[in-house]
Order: C-alpha cells, then sequence, then structure tokens
C-alpha cells in the first residue's frame, strides 16, 4: 500500500507529447539471456519520461540517495519487458506492447501536474490494477538497487551497508583475517610433480584388498 512516507511529495511536470512507435522485429531465440533482451526494447521520450515520474514517486530521493529517473531505471525495464513478437512468459510476464500501450494511457494524468497529483494517479492504478501496479513498483525496485550509483549511496549513507558490493560473490574474510607473517611465510618450503610426471605407485597388501574387496561388491 501506498503510504505518505514512501510518497514524499516533490515537484515534477512538462512531459510532452510523443509518436508512439512500434518495431516489427526478427528475434533469433525466444528466451531472455542473463541480464534480459539484448537488444531492450526501445521507449519513446513521453514514455522515458512517464517512466522516470512512476520511479520518483515509488521511491523518492533524498537522505543521500538519487532520485530512480536520475540512473537510469529505463534501461532496467527496456531489458525486460519482452520484446514485440515474443510470449513474455518469463518476468516479469508484460510484453513490449501492453507495456507500452499502459504508459502512454498513465501519461495524460501524470504530465503536468504536481507531486500530489501524480501520487493520486498510481494511487487510483494501485486500486484498478494492482497486478500492472505491481509489476511497476517491483521492477523499480529491482532496477534502482541494482545501480552503482545507488549502492554506492548504501555505502556511504547506511552504516550497515559498508560492505554492500554489486558484485554477486563475497570478498571472503579479508577484513577478518590477520596478516600474513613474510618471515614465517618465506620459511616454508615445498614441491609438486608435474601432471605428465606422475606414475602410478604399487598400493600396499592391506590397501590392495580393501580395494579388491570393494570391487567385487560393486
Amino acid at each position: 500500500m501506498w503510504t505518505e512516507a514512501s510518497l514524499h511529495p516533490d515537484h515534477r511536470g512538462g512531459y510532452g507529447g510523443g509518436v508512439v512507435r512500434f518495431e516489427a522485429r526478427s528475434l533469433g531465440r525466444n528466451r531472455p539471456t542473463l541480464g534480459g533482451w539484448l537488444p531492450g526494447i526501445e521507449f519513446t521520450e513521453q514514455q522515458r519520461r512517464t517512466l522516470g515520474a512512476i520511479a520518483d514517486r515509488i521511491i523518492p530521493e533524498g537522505d543521500g540517495f538519487p532520485a530512480p529517473s536520475t540512473v537510469d531505471v529505463v534501461a532496467f525495464f527496456a531489458r525486460y519487458v519482452a520484446p514485440a513478437g515474443v510470449e513474455p512468459k518469463w518476468y516479469p510476464l508484460v510484453g513490449e506492447v501492453e507495456f507500452t500501450d499502459r504508459l502512454d494511457a498513465l501519461a495524460p494524468a501524470l504530465a503536468g501536474t504536481d507531486a500530489a497529483g501524480e501520487i493520486s494517479a498510481l494511487r487510483g492504478l494501485e486500486a484498478e490494477d494492482p497486478g500492472f501496479f505491481g509489476v511497476l513498483r517491483d521492477m523499480t525496485y529491482f532496477a534502482y538497487y541494482s545501480r552503482p550509483a545507488v549502492v554506492a549511496a548504501i555505502n556511504a549513507n547506511l552504516a550497515a551497508g559498508r560492505d554492500l558490493r554489486p558484485s554477486p560473490q563475497p570478498y571472503g574474510y579479508s577484513d577478518a583475517l590477520e596478516d600474513w607473517d613474510p618471515q614465517l611465510f618465506s620459511a616454508i618450503s615445498g614441491g609438486y610433480t608435474r601432471t605428465d610426471e606422475v606414475r602410478r605407485v604399487p598400493l600396499p597388501g592391506w590397501l590392495s584388498d580393501s580395494s579388491d574387496h570393494h570391487s567385487q561388491e560393486g
């Protein structure tokens, strides 16, 4: 549900008209790659502004965090909405034609209005079509918190997020391990056998008998 805390008032406005343009695509595959569809779909300038306004209402800027529209969350939408001609069988389960039609329908309610008007329009959408509203909300979250600038803001502004990194792989426990002792490390010696120099060695009798017993059981 929308709350006043999550919908911080701000001034927006001035959405110009745009030409709705759909392009037929010849796709060599019918499923997205890791990271979404490449190339992503193309939004008109009006659709980009509408998406930006929606995202800025869902996640307001402030306290050191940038507005979603300034970190290109639109590019995330462009990669994950299924292109025209492809059945939207993967998240977010919405296709290009439906998605852009819905943005064009929302544009008049968001154009030339203030923050309160934008919030009212989105609350109306949430009540009338919670499914599509949920797609916009969830994708905004995913897009925003994947942006490097937002990760940097988390590092800088949240004590619990100092060590958050954009990479999905951990860095290990470098902060908890003690440094190597150079003198001890330099005193260690050892060797290895190259792969092409490895030779079979005879097994001790007791180990050979055990291996034969297990082979017979297998």
